[in-house]
């Protein structure tokens, strides 16, 4: 339904000068004339793609769909029909593996799609042969500095090097349908820590398209009652750019989550340029301010008021502040001045492996009673 009414809405714009063919699984062949150079061709796209966010604005879809495009160019780049829809179909590959809405085709294209395949491939075997792995960074309480949880945080490593960033492998977990099998191994991996170590808290970060996934909520109940924890000792984190990004449906989501017991947190909060009108509805019961303010705090005076202003906004609102990056002790002091509430950062630890994690909770004091590791396997 959704794209026969995007195949209509693009029909409309062009008019007699264009034409649509419809290649299958979701792709679309468009063919406009007399275009007279590149950055006609261009403002088209660009032209095409408003017409998908309005309609998809508009629509009741149960996740966003991405929409990309790719562009060749007749008769510059070839007079071959063959050849032009091949150079199309690529430089639309190679904006979805550079998460990109419109390419257009160039030399380098192929090669970013080969390599973006071979990465996809690398991935999927990853996940199979243990590859990835789940590694926890304490938060801390700032009264009495004892853990009030972990954050997981997933890495792609192959003999203890990391083959990729997160911020590379989840949008391509994304793209190529593994996301579902990632989010449920470190959903899985996290809260089987939180048993062993006594129903240690646990926060896990939710990609855009897992929030919005039919099965999610279904995933997260079966990982609850695998390992028997409670639903208030689980946070989903998802980042203030994908709430804003579609914050009636996202909002909507977060709250049924938090209907459930479920604890939600805004990760790298200040980056989304979000406003009043948003900070008072959202869903969540905590803010995570962003690293890059928290690590400038003491050397800039415009990060140190945004630092401050979060904080406050937020005990108005009731809503926990959780500052990432704590590095200095000099930091953490100016932020339990302001009356945030947790700090996360290397001053106490870096993200480390699940059996570090538990000699750290023995040994370092922070861990307490509550949270001592009562099982080795």
């Amino acid at each position: 339904m959704f794209l026969r009414g995007l195949t209509n809405a693009f029909s409309q714009v062009l008019a007699a000068r264009g034409t649509i063919v419809c290649l299958g699984d979701g792709r679309h062949c468009i063919i406009i004339s007399a275009l007279r150079n590149r950055g006609h061709a261009v403002l088209a796209g660009e032209k095409l793609l408003r017409v998908a966010d309005d309609l998809v604005t508009g629509a009741d879809l149960a996740f966003r769909p991405q929409i990309s495009i790719g562009i060749a160019l007749y008769p510059s780049q070839t007079s071959e029909p063959q050849v032009l829809l091949r150079y199309a179909q690529l430089a639309a590959a190679a904006a979805r593996s550079q998460l990109l809405r419109l390419q257009v085709y160039d030399e380098g294209c192929a090669d970013r799609v080969l390599k973006s395949w071979e990465l996809s491939d690398a991935l999927a075997k990853a996940l199979d042969n243990g590859e990835l792995s789940v590694f926890y960074q304490p938060k801390i309480a700032m009264i009495g500095e004892r853990v009030a949880g972990v954050e997981a945080l997933s890495r792609w490593l192959r003999e203890g090097k990391a083959v990729a960033g997160p911020d590379v492998f989840i949008p391509l977990a994304e793209e190529v349908g593994l996301i579902n099998v990632a989010t449920w191994y470190v959903l899985s991996n996290a809260l089987r820590l939180a048993a062993e170590c006594g129903g240690l808290p646990v926060a896990v970060n939710i990609s855009p398209r897992m929030l919005h996934h039919p099965e999610f909520m279904d995933m997260v109940r079966t990982a609850i009652a695998t390992w028997g924890v409670k639903e208030n000792g689980l946070t989903l984190e998802v980042t203030e750019g994908a709430l804003i990004a579609d914050f009636d449906q996202a909002s909507e989501r977060l709250m049924k989550l938090r209907d459930a017991g479920l604890r939600i947190s805004i990760d790298d909060f200040g980056t989304g340029y979000s406003s009043l009108s948003y900070f008072k509805k959202i869903p969540a019961d905590e803010l995570k301010i962003d690293k890059s303010f928290v690590m400038r705090m003491l050397l800039d005076p415009a990060d140190h008021r945004l630092v401050e202003t979060i904080v406050r906004l937020a005990q108005q609102f009731r809503l926990a502040t959780v500052a990432e990056g704590v590095e200095d002790r000099e930091t953490y002091q100016a932020l339990a001045n302001m009356g945030c509430d947790y700090a996360q950062g290397y001053l106490f630890s870096p993200a480390i492996g699940a059996d570090s994690l538990k000699e750290w909770l023995r040994t370092s004091g922070r861990g307490g009673p509550d949270y001592r590791p009562i099982s080795s396997g």
